[in-house]
């Protein structure tokens, strides 16, 4: 088999280009490896092309970005390889579609039986969107609905009454031009959130470990955009205790509900 590496770099940890020389050097432990660093769609075409041309069923793409120019939001590399049957990894553009909408994920996961906070989505706040928002209840927590990376969530997501909820929702409406979703807000001392990584195989890898908000020293226990942007996040392990299985069985339902594919990360959040 012979790799054809995809290089999309970000501002992100886990995008630098001294990451992806990793993921260059690891691959070519075991598998030849080519890579491209380009932000020209049409560039990728013609040399992945090229390489389907010269190595034919042999050649396997590895890309780990949404876009091909991640700042512009340009070349959705899913779709590009979907469309030139490149074989790829991660899931098809269907389903990283989906990933990047939270109304359209949370509609899969209720239809799936998948328990997820109440909410609603609004571009400004009338009458009838501040009673759904008494009903739910505060405080709750307002995102983009249309992005992805925790960009757009900050403390300042958090908000307490209706002044502040429409405060929110009119500077995600003016700053990113999409509708909020507006999310029971999950909190408490008895608050845990997990990640669950996945890897998809024929047995299914599980990697679930806990956010450790105590050790990250932050005002409000969320994974803000600055949290992720500066790599401040803090782990630790989930030991064998009852709640691992539960976490794993939900991250899986979730897995197949969005009919993920190779690879994914699961974020659950409790209080009870």
């Amino acid at each position: 088999m012979h790799i054809a590496l995809i290089k999309s770099f970000t501002d992100k940890p886990w995008r630098s280009p001294a990451t992806y020389n990793l993921i260059e050097k690891s691959l070519g432990e075991k598998w030849p490896v080519q890579s491209l660093a380009t932000n020209d769609p049409g560039r990728l075409h013609d040399w992945i092309e090229a390489l389907k041309t010269e190595y034919r069923q042999n050649l396997f793409v590895f890309n780990i970005a949404e876009f091909l120019d991640e700042k512009n939001k340009k070349g959705f590399l899913p779709a590009l390889l979907d469309e030139w049957k490149a074989p790829h990894l991660g899931s098809g553009a269907s389903t990283v579609t989906l990933g990047l909408d939270k109304h359209e994920t949370k509609k899969h996961l209720l239809a799936a039986g998948i328990p997820t906070p109440r909410y609603f989505v609004a571009r400004n706040l009338d009458a009838k969107l501040a009673e759904q928002a008494e009903k739910i209840g505060f405080p709750l927590i307002v995102k983009p609905s249309l992005e992805g990376g925790h960009i757009g969530i900050s403390d300042n997501s958090i908000v307490w009454n209706k002044d502040s909820l429409k405060e929110a929702i009119g500077l995600i409406s003016e700053e990113y031009s999409q509708p909020a979703l507006v999310e029971e807000y999950i909190s408490g001392e008895a608050m845990r959130e997990f990640s669950v990584g996945i890897i998809d195989g024929k047995k299914r890898l599980f990697t679930p470990i806990e956010i450790d908000y105590p050790a990250m020293n932050v005002r409000t226990p969320i994974l803000s955009h600055e949290t992720a942007l500066k790599d401040l996040e803090k782990i630790k392990a989930v030991g064998f205790e009852p709640i691992r299985d539960e976490i794993i069985e939900l991250a899986e339902k979730t897995f197949l509900a969005v009919e993920a594919k190779d690879y994914s990360r699961i974020d659950i959040r409790m209080n009870d």
